[in-house]
């Protein structure tokens, strides 16, 4: 009923530290400047100092925070299940700003944020359990178009590479939500997709892994 957060010491099989949550956790943490941040499904976003846990700060937010957190210039990016997107402050955990994103806004229809958010081009970037994906200035959450890679490949540009339940790999123009190209997968695509050089790699639920040109 309740979630933790657990420190290990990587060379030999040792717990540092462990810290009770006060909700279950599936957020996969990130450690910034020796800070670790997670979220918890009572809306509950925590920080720990990475080197013995202490508990630097909370903040609470309406719904669920399931998906992961992201990081860019002091800023912290993450949607929760009530709808909103947040950014909030690193190192103190104050609110910057929060949009409504997947409640129903845009005409989209509703929907809850699951994925974890890519920064990138001054943007943030959020798939949505509605099948849209959206695009937030990251400095106000001023929505620009409707677990995201984003990467600026040569003789393409700055694109946006998601996975759907409907089995398609999209590549999106990062700047203006169009679709660059799509491709048919052998699945339902559930994982982040992942960058490596001039590759896009994916996942699906069916056991496959496949690598595709980015252009």
């Amino acid at each position: 009923r309740k979630g933790r957060v657990v420190a290990f010491n990587v060379e030999y099989p040792r717990v540092r530290w462990s810290r009770t949550l006060s909700s279950r956790t599936e957020t996969s943490p990130i450690v910034v400047d020796g800070t670790v941040y997670v979220g918890s499904e009572n809306g509950t976003v925590y920080a720990f100092r990475a080197d013995d846990g202490k508990l630097l700060w909370t903040t609470k937010v309406g719904g669920a925070v399931k998906g992961g957190l992201a990081y860019d210039a002091g800023k912290l990016f993450f949607g929760d299940y009530a709808g909103p997107v947040h950014a909030i402050s690193a190192a103190t955990g104050r609110k910057i700003w929060d949009v409504t994103g997947g409640g129903g806004a845009f005409g989209l229809g509703g929907g809850q944020f699951y994925a974890t958010p890519s920064v990138a081009f001054g943007r943030v970037y959020l798939g949505n359990t509605n099948g849209s994906m959206y695009s937030f200035a990251a400095k106000n959450g001023n929505c620009v178009s409707s677990s995201a890679a984003v990467t600026s490949a040569p003789g393409v540009g700055p694109t946006v590479y998601v996975g759907s339940y409907d089995g398609t790999l999209y590549a999106l123009n990062a700047r203006t939500g169009d679709t660059r190209w799509t491709h048919r997968a052998q699945g339902r695509i559930s994982g982040g997709i992942q960058m490596i050089g001039d590759l896009v790699f994916y996942s699906t639920l069916n056991g496959y892994t496949t690598a595709l040109g980015a252009a």
